[in-house]
């Protein structure tokens, strides 16, 4: 992808073996590309990157602190999917294997989320050419614990007239399959996190044109959330905390003073 368009900076990380990982740290803190060996396996309109009024539909995308939609008078003016996928304030630094965000509150976000914190997301390359994401918040309220509901929304990249192909080889992962009608014509579908029963359980999705996607999504990621657009080139298989509205009806809540983490693996064969 480029940015010739725009003045939106792109960071990249690439090792010797042709992984390699970027970010736009002023669109969201999103993750842009993944390579693995020099395989891409995100898909990214670039369109709606450059264009910074719409969502980005591609890339990983940060929802934080809520995935969903939200309608509760405490919580006004929280956006869908949060505020953090379109903050431009994210702090970043590089490293020899991957790369560190951190996102502070906004002015503007403290009516809608009156809450002290420190969110850091941290991707980096394994030695087994893995990828890990970490996602970690620290409470820094001193007296009262911090709701959070939170998600990634990866687009992974697939031939739209090859959505009826892909294999869901996990638990659930047949349901997938049969509701292809669903998700695939924009209405998301989810579905419990096979981990949460089975501490070694991993997702295992074979993607025409890409391979075998694996996702080892710690449980406290309790659902996955699976969704498409006709005439689209992607599939999202999202690894969020809750079913929607769960910062309302089933938040986690971060006490006062604590750090709360998280973490999901991407590898493929």
């Amino acid at each position: 992808m480029t940015n010739e368009n725009n003045n939106l900076k792109i960071e990249t990380v690439k090792l010797e073996n042709d992984n390699e990982v970027s970010l736009c740290p002023e669109r969201g803190g999103i993750i842009t590309s993944l390579k693995f060996q020099g395989k891409e396996v995100l898909y990214m309109e670039e369109d709606t990157f450059i264009n910074t009024s719409v969502s980005v539909h591609g890339g990983i995308p940060i929802l934080f602190p809520n995935a969903g939609p939200v309608e509760n008078p405490n919580f006004p003016s929280l956006k869908e999917h949060g505020f953090a996928r379109t903050s431009s304030v994210w702090k970043s630094e590089k490293h020899q294997t991957g790369f560190k965000e951190t996102l502070e509150p906004e002015e503007k976000n403290l009516e809608s989320y009156p809450y002290k914190f420190i969110f850091s997301f941290e991707g980096k390359f394994e030695e087994n050419n893995s990828f890990t994401i970490t996602e970690k918040v620290q409470n820094l309220e001193e007296a009262k614990s911090l709701p959070l509901s939170l998600g990634l929304h990866p687009y992974f990249k697939v031939p739209k007239e090859e959505k009826a192909n892909i294999k869901f080889n996990f638990e659930g992962g047949k349901f997938v399959e049969e509701q292809i009608s669903l998700w695939s014509n924009g209405e998301y579908i989810c579905i419990d996190n096979p981990k949460t029963k089975n501490s070694s359980a991993i997702l295992e999705i074979q993607i025409p044109g890409t391979g075998t996607l694996v996702i080892d999504a710690s449980a406290q990621y309790k659902k996955i959330w699976v969704w498409s657009q006709p005439e689209k080139d992607f599939i999202c298989i999202e690894p969020m905390m809750r079913d929607k509205g769960g910062l309302i009806n089933d938040p986690e809540l971060v006490p006062a003073g604590e750090t709360y983490s998280l973490q999901v693996n991407y590898s493929l064969k």
